[in-house]
């Protein structure tokens, strides 16, 4: 598989790895020969394919059939996500009654993308022997999950404040949108299934690999630039959001280029 860093979970049925791929790159379309769970880690791409184009940028899963062909285009942050690829037959029995989606099928925002991203984290930590169980478990949760909203008509603009140099407070950002700081709070979480502080920080974690990735600078230099306290913060958020630390990370897309 393209772009491999690390495999973290292997059973009889499933395997599940790490990917990433640079900012810019592109992925014609394309088929994979099994099924597999996509979970959002970090960066943005637009997928083309049966469902016509989608933007995925935080927290989401995405299931692929076997043979559903689509296409991607990498945006500049780059892409990371954690990718559980199973045995059709495996995934059946572990589903029980309920059925794989027999194409491709994205579930972005709301307690689904919360859901997914816990499993992503489970998955990077090491933290549960049953990990690939747990995510058949929420193949079958999000295919009773319902029809997804369509994006509220603020949240673009949202994204767009977020990332300005220095708009980094929620009350900021919820005066420039001209709401309470505790309706954004509770809208953003509903809307995206993550919190803005989540947001932030994840923004922060990419702003450092795509540095790591150019080379160039010292931990400390790259935690100042990327806006962490110091390297020390640096060290504990990228524990948090990837399981490893800023230097095992590099170590990792070095061995792609």
């Amino acid at each position: 598989m393209e772009g491999v860093l690390a495999e973290l979970a292997r059973s009889s049925g499933a395997v599940a790895r790490l990917t990433a791929l640079p900012g810019g790159a592109t992925l014609d379309d394309h088929v994979h020969d099994f099924p597999y769970l996509s979970l959002h880690v970090l960066g943005a791409y637009r997928e083309h394919g049966e469902a016509g184009e989608v933007r995925i940028a935080g927290p989401c899963a995405a299931f692929h059939p076997a043979g559903s062909a689509h296409g991607d285009r990498i945006e500049a942050a780059g892409l990371t996500t954690v990718v559980i690829e199973f045995d059709p037959a495996w995934l059946d029995q572990a589903l029980g009654e309920s059925v794989a989606p027999g194409r491709s099928v994205y579930w972005r925002g709301g307690g689904l993308a919360t859901q997914a991203q816990a499993l992503a984290r489970t998955c990077l930590q090491g933290e549960a022997s049953d990990t690939l169980d747990q995510a058949a478990r929420f193949i079958a949760r999000a295919m009773h999950g319902g029809a997804q909203s369509p994006d509220p008509a603020w949240l673009d603009r949202l994204e767009a404040l977020i990332g300005e140099e220095g708009v980094e407070q929620t009350a900021a950002l919820a005066g420039r949108l001209g709401v309470t700081p505790a309706w954004l709070t509770r809208a953003y979480r509903d809307a995206r299934g993550e919190g803005l502080a989540d947001a932030l920080r994840r923004r922060r974690v990419e702003a450092a690999i795509g540095l790591l990735e150019r080379g160039g600078l010292g931990l400390a230099e790259v935690a100042a630039d990327a806006g962490f306290c110091d390297q020390s913060h640096m060290n504990r958020v990228f524990r948090a959001v990837l399981g490893r630390t800023p230097a095992e990370a590099q170590a990792e897309r070095m061995r792609l280029q």
